[in-house]
């Protein structure tokens, strides 16, 4: 043998040699080193979570009312492993199921199948291992059948349970609806599941969590902790035993200031008020009334009362995972029903707002609250004629009277005079006053709206700086419908003029915004919190719906006051004198009609209607009131009521008689029973008792700033009482 065939043999050696120890290494390093790792990867593939959701909190009202709540109602679920044991993949189970339930087999099979990427809708978010629900019954003669039939046949339906299960239930105490305040529940998605922590994920596959409303706002506390229970599985899946388990901790409760009571009056009068529009010819201060919205709000402590939007929908039926056809249909529905126009939505406010241009008038200098000013039928500023309301002239009156009928040409010359001044200022490169756009917005108008609701509108209010900022953004849109619109129609010249000078904030602008039309925005609830202002004395508050929030064993979480968002620059004198001159609105101002007959000596109620053009080309305008009123003996308005009727025509006409009706509830007048006897909501938290079916009625409970424990009030005495105040 040569050398060089030993060189090679030497060289192989090596190699076999190498690649041996380089395997004996690795199967060490995997057998010793990383053997627990392994050993613990192939447990976590033999154990299983099946989650079980703790039961919803509650949701009430400032009287212990059930307003969400859970109920017992027959779940229908499959067992997804079961099925796909059959030899057909379980389709002949689902189709026999399908018929029983009444529900396409499509729908049915989305239900089971598992989301991710390209999995149809409705698909199931959960874990495999567990029972998968597919429906929800809540007749009993129904549900009572649906299960004889599942269970008395179980061959034909192997896998399929039918069992009692909690759902929620929205009650609705005393007929009122709430459903745009309380929300609705829809299962959590694949995206908000990515966005949790790893550790939650699992646990919070099946949530259902809230969509909107308060089920949305307070969700982390309706919530609760999920129960977990630990399975062991077998290769194809079957539970072989149970390792640990841990069980559902409920959801707080959630109390609201809402007061049912109210709430269905104020729904009645916003359904009254769109039937009353569309029954007055326009001529006579109707109109079509697409929809209406209102408010009731405690002036003295921030917290609404009522609120609601009409039309409405009953909540329950997004309860069990609404279709795509019925969510589509109440989407495309007339009056947007999903929408909650009283706080998501903003709306030129008409003379409702003259409340804030006076405020700002008196404030800067332009207006006295001694003066005397030209009620006259028309002004003329730059060119173009403005008109007083149907051409009235009451000639040289003073702010009082221009209040009380609502005179728009005295408010005309005012703001001529604000806009020659400030735009002397902007001239001589100084920073405009615009006294009556920085008062709006003390009132809270035109700035980030501070709710406890998600989607709160802003409102808008006009100014130099915003016109200029719009102008950039609208202007591309105004040009080409300048280019594209009939020439010499109406629109076409609105367009015309945008697109060239729509940057500039012109004397009319101004004009328009001291009597609220087209230059300012705000939603019913914005302007609620301005009166409540008013009423109050200046204090402008962050409303709130929920009054605090209960653990399930009766200690109290938190309180939630309304915060106060700041105070007016405006004199109390001055408020003092608009809210004297607004108590003649109803005796002998616009409102007077509406309020023929009203108790006053029982009530004091005064308030500004407001009728704002929509649509000149048809004289539509939206109707607006809004009113304080309280007993006559408080020397104050304890609530403020706001009502709005999209292109219903004359706040005085259609809006303001509504209005009245809520007062009559509210404090029990012309024959009605009151919701306050004593003029004020419940001083403390509710004493709320144990539910058993039906929505129980409770009485009110002392203060949680009394000596009473929390635990007497919500549950059995002894327990301990947590403050934890917000």
């Amino acid at each position: 043998m040569s050398d060089r065939s030993r060189l090679r043999l030497v060289v192989l050696r090596v190699l076999v040699i190498s690649l041996l120890a380089t395997l004996l290494g690795r199967l060490w390093y995997l057998q010793v080193l990383a053997g627990p790792q392994y050993q613990q990867a192939a447990a976590d593939n033999q154990v299983r979570d099946i989650v079980a959701a703790a039961p919803r909190g509650e949701i009430v009202d400032d009287r212990g009312r059930r307003w969400a709540t859970n109920r017992t109602a027959l779940v229908v679920s499959v067992d997804r492993v079961a099925l796909l044991r059959q030899k057909d993949g379980g389709q002949a189970v689902l189709d026999r199921l399908a018929k029983l339930l009444g529900v396409h087999y499509s729908s049915l099979k989305a239900k089971i199948q598992l989301c991710g990427p390209g999995a149809p809708h409705g698909c199931w978010n959960g874990s495999p291992y567990e029972p998968i629900p597919v429906s929800q019954l809540k007749d009993d003669v129904t549900s009572t059948r649906l299960a004889l039939q599942i269970l008395e046949r179980k061959e034909d339906f192997p896998g399929v349970s039918a069992e009692l299960g909690a759902v929620r239930d929205y009650t609705k105490p005393g007929g009122a609806l709430a459903s745009q305040v309380l929300g609705y529940l829809a299962p959590i998605t694949l995206d908000e599941l990515k966005r949790l922590p790893k550790t939650q994920q699992d646990a919070r596959r099946s949530d259902l969590v809230g969509r909107s409303g308060l089920e949305q706002q307070y969700d982390a506390f309706l919530r609760g902790q999920p129960g977990v229970t630990q399975v062991a599985v077998d290769h194809l899946g079957a539970v072989t035993s149970t390792l640990s388990r841990t069980t559902p901790q409920p959801g707080d409760e959630v109390v609201t200031s809402l007061d049912a009571g109210v709430q269905a009056a104020l729904e009645k009068s916003l359904a009254d008020a769109v039937a009353r529009a569309r029954h007055t010819a326009v001529k006579k201060g109707g109109g079509p009334a697409d929809f209406a919205a209102g408010v009731v709000l405690d002036a003295q402590s921030g917290h609404v009362v009522a609120m609601a939007s009409y039309p409405s929908y009953d909540p329950n039926v997004f309860v069990g995972g609404i279709s795509e056809h019925d969510y589509q249909a109440l989407q495309r529905a007339p009056g947007t029903p999903l929408l909650d126009k009283a706080y998501a939505s903003a709306y030129p406010p008409g003379s409702t707002f003259k409340l804030i241009s006076t405020s700002g008038l008196v404030t800067d200098g332009i207006a006295s609250l001694s003066g005397s000013y030209d009620c006259s039928s028309s002004v003329k500023v730059g060119g173009r004629d403005f008109h007083n309301f149907e051409s009235e002239s009451l000639g040289y009156i003073d702010l009082h009277t221009t209040i009380v009928k609502s005179c728009d040409t005295v408010y005309y010359g005012l703001a001529n005079q604000d806009w020659i001044r400030d735009n002397r200022l902007v001239g001589d490169r100084k920073r405009p006053v615009e006294g009556v756009q920085r008062v709006a917005r003390a009132f809270g108008l035109g700035v980030p709206a501070l709710v406890d609701l998600p989607g709160a509108s802003s409102g808008h209010i006009a100014d130099r700086n915003n016109q200029k900022l719009r102008w950039e953004q609208l202007k591309k849109d105004w040009c080409a419908g300048a280019k594209k619109r009939p020439k010499g129609s109406y629109l076409q010249l609105i367009d015309q003029e945008n697109c060239t000078d729509g940057w500039r904030f012109n004397p009319g602008d101004q004009l328009n915004e001291d009597i609220g039309q087209g230059s300012v925005l705000a939603s019913p609830l914005q302007m609620a919190v301005a009166y409540a202002a008013l009423a109050n004395g200046g204090t402008v508050f962050e409303p709130r719906l929920v009054k605090a929030i209960v653990a399930p064993d009766g200690t109290l979480v938190r309180n939630v006051p309304a915060p106060v968002r700041g105070h007016l620059p405006v004199s109390p004198g001055a408020l003092d004198y608009i809210r004297n001159a607004m108590y003649d609105v109803p005796l002998k101002g616009t409102a007077q009609d509406a309020f023929k007959g009203f108790p006053m000596a029982q009530v004091r109620v005064g308030g500004k209607t407001g009728t704002a053009e929509v649509d000149q080309q048809h004289g539509y305008a939206t109707a607006w009131f809004a009113s304080f009123a309280g007993l006559a003996s408080d020397p104050k308005p304890r609530f403020v009521t706001v009502i709005m009727v999209d292109r219903g025509g004359q706040g005085g006409v259609v809006a303001a008689p509504s209005v009245r009706e809520v007062w009559d509830s509210v404090f029990g007048l012309e024959r009605h029973p009151a919701a306050f006897p004593t003029g004020e909501p419940p001083a403390g938290l509710p004493r709320i008792a144990v539910l058993t079916g039906a929505s129980p009625s409770a009485s009110p409970a002392p203060s949680p700033s009394s000596t009473h424990a929390l635990g007497d009030l919500f549950g059995p005495p002894g327990l301990a009482v947590r403050r934890e105040d917000a």
